[in-house]
This record gives C-alpha cells, sequence and structure tokens, in this order.
C-alpha cells in the first residue's frame, strides 16, 4: 500500500530522519553543522519544512532571514536552503509544496519577499514556477596586475577592524542589492575574516573584499565585487591590479557596478552556473537604480 505524504514544519527528534535524507545529498557541511542550526537566531522550527513518507524523511527545505535596504528602509527576507527530495519520490510536487509551506510562514512574519540562489536547472525551473524572478547571475573574469603602485593598500583583517564593517555594508546597500544589512548576523567574524581584505585611508576603513589567495582549489584565487562605496569603480580596479602579484579571478554580479568598468579594461566575462533568484511578496519591489552585486 503506498504511504501518504505527511507535510509539517521540524519538531524535535526530526534530526536523525533528516540527516539520512540530507548528508547523501552533500549539501551539509557537517552533520553537525545542521543538529546546531538553532544557534543561528534566524532558523526557526516553523522555518523548516518536511515532507515524510512512513515516517521516512522524503523533502525538505530550511528558511531563514536576513535584512536589505530595499523602497527607502530596511526590510525583512526570508532566505531559503537546504532544498531535497528523495530521488525516489520526486515528480509527485514534493517541492512545490514546501517551497508554497515555507511561503506561507515567510509571510505570516510579513517579509517582503523571499531571495535564494542555485545553481541547477532543475530548481530554477522550480523556482520559477513558485514565483521567483531571475535577479542576477555570478560572472568571471580574469584581472591582470599592474606595475603600478598606490599609496591606498589591500591589508588582512584584524579582530579591531571587524566593527567598521557593517556600516560599510549599510552605505553599499544604498545602491546595490542584494546587501545584508542585519547586524545580528555577522558575515565577516574571527573564523572566516582571514578570507577578506580591507582598503584603508590613513586610520579609515573605507572598504574591503572577499579575497581568497590562489590554492589548490582556486589556482586565481578569487575576488569578489568588493564594497567600497565612496570611490569610483575603476579606481577600485586600479587598486586591485596594484595590489596583485599575477592574475587572479573576479567573481562580479551581472548587472552590477563593477563589471562594465571591467569590460572597459579589455575583461572578457564567462557565466558561472550560480544564479539568484527573488520573489516578492505583494506588490513588485522597485530596484530602479540599484546595482546588482555578489550575494555574500
Amino acid at each position: 500500500m503506498r504511504h501518504k505524504i505527511i507535510y509539517r514544519h521540524w519538531q524535535p527528534g526530526d534530526d536523525d530522519a533528516i540527516l539520512e535524507l540530507l548528508v547523501p545529498s552533500g549539501q551539509l557541511s557537517s552533520e553537525n553543522s545542521y543538529r546546531n542550526k538553532f544557534r543561528d537566531w534566524s532558523v526557526e522550527a516553523e522555518g523548516i519544512c518536511l515532507a515524510l513518507v512512513g515516517g521516512k524523511a522524503v523533502g525538505h527545505v530550511l528558511g531563514m532571514s536576513d535584512s536589505f535596504l530595499v523602497e527607502k528602509k530596511i526590510q525583512k527576507f526570508g532566505c531559503v536552503g537546504l532544498v531535497y527530495v528523495d530521488p525516489n519520490t520526486r515528480r509527485q510536487g514534493i517541492a512545490t509544496h514546501l517551497m508554497h509551506q515555507l511561503h506561507a510562514y515567510f509571510q505570516k512574519k510579513e517579509y517582503r519577499g523571499s531571495i535564494l540562489d542555485t545553481d541547477e536547472e532543475a530548481a530554477i525551473r522550480l523556482y520559477q514556477k513558485v514565483g521567483y524572478q531571475q535577479l542576477t547571475q555570478d560572472l568571471q573574469t580574469q584581472l591582470p596586475p599592474s606595475q603600478n603602485s598606490s599609496p591606498l593598500k589591500w591589508s588582512e583583517v584584524n579582530l579591531s577592524d571587524l566593527s567598521a564593517l557593517p556600516e560599510l555594508d549599510e552605505m553599499w546597500a544604498k545602491q546595490n542589492f542584494p546587501v545584508s544589512c542585519d547586524r545580528q548576523s555577522i558575515k565577516v567574524h574571527q573564523y572566516n575574516m582571514g578570507g577578506y581584505r580591507i582598503l584603508r585611508r590613513g586610520q579609515n576603513i573605507i572598504g574591503y573584499a572577499r579575497w581568497d589567495e590562489p590554492s589548490e582549489y582556486r589556482p586565481y584565487g578569487l575576488i569578489r565585487d568588493p564594497i567600497v562605496p565612496e570611490m569610483d569603480p575603476m579606481e577600485v580596479i586600479t587598486l586591485v591590479r596594484a595590489a596583485i602579484p599575477t592574475t587572479r579571478t573576479w567573481e562580479a554580479a551581472e548587472g552590477g557596478r563593477y563589471e562594465a568598468h571591467l569590460r572597459a579594461y579589455g575583461c572578457t566575462f564567462e557565466p558561472t552556473t550560480t544564479v539568484i533568484m527573488l520573489s516578492p511578496f505583494g506588490q513588485e519591489i522597485d530596484l530602479t537604480g540599484y546595482h546588482r552585486t555578489a550575494w555574500w
């Protein structure tokens, strides 16, 4: 006899069944990271939507929250992650049902919309079906170094620098979307600050960037669109070129502040598979005048 699909949100004791579903998917950094999910203040039991058949988890989606500056004010948005359906139970509308269930939770919380990223064609079709549109796509190019020097230097991040970065995010968010403006969710902290660089003018921090040095995984490193709110984009590019000894991969957002200027340098872009998608709740979100930016 075929078991009925039961839909509900997370309950205590569910983690073992959920991990049995999610671990083979390769989406988890570790089992402990999932078991400790409620350490993130934005994760609630009602935002974890499940599909179960005969007590076995066959579908899962996790919703969180973030804050973005749109329509002249900081507003809450739902963020979607860990969407997965057991391959043996696909094509039954489970993922669609879970997304509708999650959206109902987001709307109950009075969020302005929902945002997500994905790198799978099938997932893009699913999200379009439930109301998402592509906001931007990550692009990559190779940026050559320059022999020119500059009095402004990119340097490693110190613990004492971290408090200055949220203010830069909020300044950047006035003309770029999506930029997290949630001060309860710390993007750069003592455990990941080695992957960032800051830009100083005198004693003042005027910008920062995700900045991975070359490695076996990334032979050309990776620099993502720098957050430097009060500097001309061409000048920022010039400063990056002066700081790198060899060619680096630059990852930019399609429609972003740096794209046209990098093209003017002669850089050619290749699209990555990663797209960012947005679904409004209620009226359309007016993004007139906003550049797109890499969603960190």
